[in-house]
């Protein structure tokens, strides 16, 4: 059963990395305290089991840790150790994403320090000297200050790096958000630009056959009886269908040349602009004429490049770099390798993404993977050799 306050799919290596520092902690700890009695070995293993489930069963954590607390607080005896790994515990609690776990811990650790600081007192035999001149509080105040070092100050640790992923996520979330307007405001432009070619042809082409049909029922008439009428009437013919096709080719010119414009260099560089902007560090990889493409392909990698760099500013860790290999031999070979955020739900989207970029594969005769191991994300995307018009 998997644990109400556990945080989305810890990787395998951060619950990996939690293990071997609780067993080599323990590998220390336990021995120092086993000689000390029963109950100091009772309370190591207790923190040792809180710091290798910190983060698969924060539930467990802070029952384990709030229960050897009191057993020391109960006993008046000090654990050292363990004591110190409270620390970490706390730093997990003050970084949680849960706001209950957060601030419910902060007052526990509160009231923790004040009863920690008597029983560390009492337990150290930290006392005044007699004729010093020196406060008969200031060994309490002194044990206070010590616990709340460990415990306070683990908790506020962890209380700034929740700020600031909570920033860092903001961050990403407007600038995908921006991202996306952008995409909606090209569409739309996209679309407006369709809309003028479709009225633009309409009015060529509908005006053109008219002017053909009209001439050449004219002519159909009057080849017998008038046959200079008819001679005239082809002559229209041919000129007005000369002058729609060279009006047809200037449209399909049109149509082109935006898509050879907007998938070339300058696009990519401007969306590797963005993403570094967003704080994405990018390995940008290039082999061979990436643009020497036709324009229909170079739709597809410009695409699909977008959209895996957009879900790795999504869901992957920032703090490590996006590999992304261009290459170009026979065909097209794009990948795109992200480490994942331990913290991000990658995989909780509706897929659609994927689904698109497939599709713009396949109308290629490419072929697009895209897998991930839980810590690692990777898109892959081969387009096979041809011309433009070959589709």
């Amino acid at each position: 059963m998997r644990d109400p306050l556990a945080s989305p799919r810890p990787t395998r290596r951060i619950v990996t990395g939690d293990l071997v520092v609780a067993g080599l902690f323990g590998l220390v700890a336990i021995p120092v305290h086993l000689t000390e009695g029963p109950l100091f070995a009772v309370v190591t293993v207790m923190v040792v089991i809180a710091l290798a489930v910190r983060r698969i069963a924060p539930s467990l954590m802070l029952a384990l840790a709030l229960a050897s607390a009191i057993i020391q607080v109960v006993s008046g005896e000090v654990t050292i150790l363990p004591s110190l790994a409270y620390a970490v515990l706390f730093h997990t609690a003050g970084g949680h994403s849960n706001r209950w776990v957060r601030w419910g811990s902060l007052a526990v650790g509160i009231v923790g320090v004040v009863f920690a600081g008597v029983v560390l007192r009492n337990g150290m035999g930290i006392t005044a000297a007699d004729g010093t001149g020196l406060s008969p509080y200031l060994p309490l105040f002194v044990a206070i200050a010590a616990a709340a070092a460990v415990v306070i100050g683990g908790w506020a640790t962890g209380f700034i790096a929740h700020q600031r992923r909570t920033v860092e996520r903001a961050t990403v979330a407007a600038t995908i958000a921006d991202l996306e307007r952008r995409r909606i405001l090209d569409r739309y432009d996209e679309q407006a630009e369709r809309t003028r070619l479709a009225r633009d042809m309409h009015d060529v082409v509908a005006h053109s056959l008219a002017v053909v049909i009209a001439q050449a029922e004219g002519a159909r008439y009057a080849l017998d009886t008038r046959p200079d009428t008819a001679r005239d009437a082809l002559q229209v013919i041919a000129g007005t269908a000369r002058d729609a096709l060279g009006d047809v080719r200037d449209l399909l010119t049109d149509l082109r040349t935006p898509a050879e414009d907007g998938d070339g260099r300058s696009d990519r560089r401007r969306l590797f602009d963005r993403m570094r902007a967003a704080g994405m560090t990018l390995d940008v990889r290039e082999i061979g004429d990436i643009d020497a493409i036709d324009p229909g392909r170079s739709a597809v990698v410009y695409a699909v490049l977008t959209e895996s760099l957009t879900n790795a500013l999504k869901y992957g860790d920032l703090r490590l770099p996006v590999r992304v290999h261009l290459e170009r031999t026979e065909g097209m070979h794009l990948t795109v390798d992200n480490t994942v955020s331990p913290i991000s739900n990658a995989g909780r989207g509706a897929g659609y993404g994927v689904l698109g970029m497939r599709e713009r594969a396949a109308e290629w005769g490419g072929t697009l993977t895209s897998v991930g191991d839980g810590s690692q994300w990777s898109v892959e995307l081969t387009l096979p050799a041809g011309t433009a018009g070959d589709r």
